[in-house]
């Protein structure tokens, strides 16, 4: 537990400070903070830029006193430099008096404490100093309170929090964590303004990489720049820092086919990004284009409906064995869509998620889970969102037995439990026997298991994961493929559940009418013409294909990360590849601070890839194209090694040759890689390989 502020004598507000805001921000963070060096900065504790975001709003409430998020990445970086800039911005503390003890009553918000007018006794002399005292002391809450606009917190209010360590990306096979994982929370807007010293070998190498890049694209470059000013979009800073600032810019593309992209520049490159998955089948698929223009000529109007919703649901219920089917325009809309329809039939509120989950934009699935005194309780895991937004939602670790006894436990007030089955940021982790433990429970509860496959439906299996696990979901969230590149969103699922949105079945002729109570769900643009005439057209396709084509394209995968895997592991390399299906996902260590650079000598090198991004093969990927992408690669590594941006040298065991047909290169506890094999007794589970001697 951290230790709620006391006043004493001897310690000074400055210390009282730090207290407090390591509670604070330990508070907010969920990490643990206790015993944090108050002089090292804030990165270096574990605070990234998404959470000093909110941390800089979270003081100005708590304080009155305005720091802002640029202050806090430049002129106050860490605990010791912030106690000191609120300690000269704070109106001046009434001095103590001489006769206070230590107490254990909490700080106020500038860190006195005061004795009480009966401590004071019957002396009338100590009695007026008391009550001055304590009047200068609300004057100043006051104060503050006016300053921060009114904050419903009382200034001056402590906390006690159980603080628990924060998830890292898992990098073994068994999906837990090894040493020194990079941390993932899926897609956001990561800036850092922090400058780091650079020897002149490296400060030559970065800028003999920033000159080959920005001379190769320069107009896009130019247009990011130009736009900058009326143009608010995170993807032009998204990763910024001071040695990237240069090459902080999206690729601006004039066209694309397959599996390549071409740019305002000229250039052509591999695409791997893959439309953050949607591409399945390569960019603008000859079919697709075709059923798009014929009915961009017979219209798309909004309003009536199209035949093609009716076609199209069909369709996705004989692939994916749902009964019924509702449609939206994106994967965020299908997610809240498919929680609304489960509070309306179970009539509870509570929806439960789990740590490392990414589910959209909307607010109630962007918070954080935290434990005070041994309960799950939750924060907001960005800036604008409101807390009491939480209060109906439950944030566990995944793949953890305790997670299920925390759900028992709430069971009578769950309404479903939301899950992404193979999780995007860390496809390593494939808890199959956890799944088949939620479908049991929740089945017993009436709770819907909820399976967002915004990115795995239809790439992984025609039925996706619940196809290759065999693991039917209530509701299940489809996005991304099925739309063939126009934007689309799904809900599909048992009758129980989506009948909340029409009432159920009925008919015409007879005394039938809709039986069920139903919610609200809309939006002017559902059920688009030309959304639903791609998506007919690719799930014909796919329904055509079978599930060869997800099979071919999966061991494709496997094979190019393995190879991948394979050459980093000759070398020591502390790089490493998870995968699952055709998603790939890229993982490294923390300290490994410049490893931005790897992305920019990627599209350098024509493999046009996306930091902290998923990648994805396609089935129009051909045979050259990944031989192009091991070479990039390779080459791409090899550079920043011998720039002395990434250590290599460590020897893995059994060099680049996988001891067994099914071993799966991974870290083991040190962080050092290895191989796996699957554990025989445990499906799902990896098993180490000994190979030393």
């Amino acid at each position: 537990m951290i230790a709620t502020p006391q006043w004493t004598a001897a310690e000074g507000r400055q210390d009282r400070l730090i207290r407090q805001l390591t509670e604070l921000l330990a508070d907010a963070s969920g990490l643990d903070l206790q015993g944090a060096d108050p002089a090292l900065s804030f990165f270096e504790i574990g605070l990234d830029s998404l959470f000093l975001t909110q941390a800089s709003l979270t003081i100005q409430k708590e304080f009155g006193v305005e720091v802002t998020f640029r202050q806090l990445l430049e002129e106050v970086p860490s605990l010791q430099a912030l106690a000191a800039h609120l300690d000269a911005h704070l109106p001046p503390e009434p001095e103590a008096p001489l006769d206070a003890p230590p107490s254990s009553r909490p700080a106020s918000a500038q860190g006195s404490a005061r004795p009480t007018a009966q401590e004071a006794g019957g002396d009338p002399t100590l009695l007026e100093r008391v009550i001055q005292e304590q009047l200068a002391v609300m004057a100043q809450q006051l104060e503050m309170i006016r300053r921060s606009g009114g904050g419903s917190e009382t200034a001056g209010a402590t906390r006690s929090v159980e603080p628990v360590a924060p998830a890292a990306a898992p990098t073994q096979p068994n999906g837990r964590p090894a040493a020194g994982a990079r941390p993932t929370t899926g897609p956001a807007v990561r800036i850092e303004t922090t400058s780091r010293h650079l020897t002149a070998a490296q400060q030559r190498g970065i800028d003999d990489i920033v000159a080959r890049y920005t001379a190769k694209t320069g107009k896009s470059k130019g247009l990011a720049q130009q736009h900058r000013a009326h143009l608010a979009d995170p993807r032009t800073v998204s990763g910024f820092r001071p040695f990237l600032k240069e090459m902080v810019y999206p690729i601006v593309t004039t066209g694309s086919s397959g599996a390549r992209l071409r740019d305002v520049d000229g250039n052509e490159y591999i695409d791997l990004t893959s439309g953050f998955g949607l591409n399945l089948l390569g960019f603008s698929p000859p079919f697709v284009v075709d059923a798009i223009r014929r009915q961009l000529d017979q219209g798309f109007e909004i309003g009536p409906q199209t035949p093609l919703a009716g076609e199209v649901a069909q369709l996705i219920t004989e692939l994916t064995g749902h009964e019924r089917v509702a449609f939206c325009n994106t994967g965020s809309e299908a997610v809240l869509a498919a929680c609304r329809v489960a509070r309306t039939s179970t009539g509870r509120d509570t929806i439960a998620y789990f740590t490392g989950d990414y589910h959209g934009i909307f607010d109630e699935v962007l918070f954080r889970g935290l434990v005070r005194d041994g309960v799950p309780k939750t924060a907001p895991g960005f800036a604008g969102i409101v807390p009491g937004m939480g209060g109906n939602v439950l944030v566990l670790d995944y793949d953890d037995p305790a997670s299920l006894a925390v759900l028992e436990q709430h069971a009578a007030d769950l309404a479903a439990v939301l899950v992404e089955p193979v999780q995007s940021r860390h496809p390593a982790l494939q808890p199959r026997e956890f799944l088949r433990a939620l479908r049991e429970r929740t089945s017993a509860w009436g709770t819907a298991l909820i399976f967002d496959e915004i990115i795995t439906g239809f790439r992984t299996h025609p039925r996706g994961v619940q196809g290759l696990y065999g693991i039917q979901a209530d509701l299940a969230t489809y996005g991304k493929v099925v739309g063939g590149g126009m934007p689309i969103g799904v809900v599909a699922g048992s009758a129980r559940f989506l009948d909340a949105l029409d009432g159920g079945h009925w008919q015409f002729g007879d005394a039938s009418m809709p039986e069920r109570g139903v919610t609200f769900f809309a939006g002017t643009f559902v059920r688009h013409p030309l959304a639903l005439a791609a998506a007919k057209a690719v799930l014909t396709h796919l329904k055509a294909q079978g599930p060869s084509l997800q099979e071919r394209l999966n061991a494709t995968t496997a094979e190019l990360t393995n190879r991948m895997n394979g050459w980093l592991a000759a070398r020591g390399s502390p790089l490493a590849i998870e995968y699952f299906a055709s998603m790939m996902y890229l993982t490294y260590p923390n300290d490994l601070v410049y490893m931005g650079l790897f992305f920019p000598l990627m599209r350098g090198r024509g493999i046009h890839i996306w930091e902290g991004r998923n990648w994805f093969l396609t089935a129009a990927h051909t045979a050259a194209d990944l031989e192009a992408v091991y070479r990039a690669f390779t080459a791409s590594v090899e550079e920043l090694e011998r720039l002395g941006f990434l250590p290599h040298g460590r020897q893995a065991p059994g060099a680049d040759t996988p001891p067994h047909p099914e071993a799966r290169l991974g870290r083991d506890a040190k962080g050092e890689p290895a191989w796996f094999v699957p554990d025989p007794d445990r499906p799902g589970k990896y098993l180490q390989v000994e190979t030393g001697p």
